[in-house]
């Protein structure tokens, strides 16, 4: 019991020579932060964003455009070389590109039965535009065809192209031969008649028919 007594004075002691030591340690304020959820309204539903579906294209005017009535007609390629068209007096056509999107493009034998021939483009005439069939692409626009004089004394730029230099239309430019014009777009080439509105775009997506 004596020892027992000894132990506890001693431990008392040791104690008592901390605390009085240390500084006396003061507990600071306890801060809560509370987010308050906003209110749920039973039976609303947040709104999905709204989808703009891209405008179809129209046929734009003739202002700005370089005027090649004075040429029987006018041939020229897209900036990429992969889109051949052509403009006269009385149509427009575009070529298909190789790579285009053919997966509603009608058969030959709905758009020339009987002809032998396939279906290679898009051109508007007097009315709406329509598909057409040949051998071939005869809109070649080669710089050193009969059908580029209206492009050497524009400045314009060339597209080699399977081989071949190829006269461009600039993305942004346009062209019109009376009532019909093609302007040249990164979304592809589009023509159309000016009086009418009819029109098409072509691009490796496929066609677009306007109006």
């Amino acid at each position: 019991m004596r020892r027992a007594g000894v132990i506890g004075v001693v431990l008392l002691s040791l104690l008592t020579g901390c605390v009085g030591a240390a500084q006396a340690w003061t507990p600071g304020p306890i801060i809560t932060e509370s987010v308050t959820p906003p209110p749920v309204t039973p039976g609303t539903v947040t709104p999905s964003p709204t989808v703009t579906a891209p405008a179809k294209p129209t046929v734009p005017d003739s202002a700005g455009a370089l005027d090649v009535s004075s040429y029987e007609s006018a041939h020229f390629a897209s900036p990429t070389g992969r889109i051949w068209c052509a403009l006269a007096g009385d149509w427009a056509l575009c070529h298909f590109p190789r790579d285009m999107n053919t997966s509603k493009v009608p058969k030959s034998s709905k758009v020339c039965p009987g002809a032998g021939l396939d279906v290679t483009g898009v051109s508007v005439g007097a009315k709406a535009a329509e598909y057409f069939c040949s051998g071939g692409a005869e809109a070649l626009p080669q710089t050193d065809g009969t059908y580029t004089d209206w492009w050497r004394s524009t400045g314009y730029p060339k597209v080699k192209y399977e081989g071949q230099d190829m006269a461009t239309l600039p993305y942004g430019s346009k062209l019109v031969h009376g009532r019909f014009l093609c302007l040249s777009e990164q979304a592809g080439v589009l023509c159309g008649n000016t009086t009418t509105g009819a029109g098409f775009r072509v691009s490796r997506e496929g066609v677009t028919f306007i109006k």
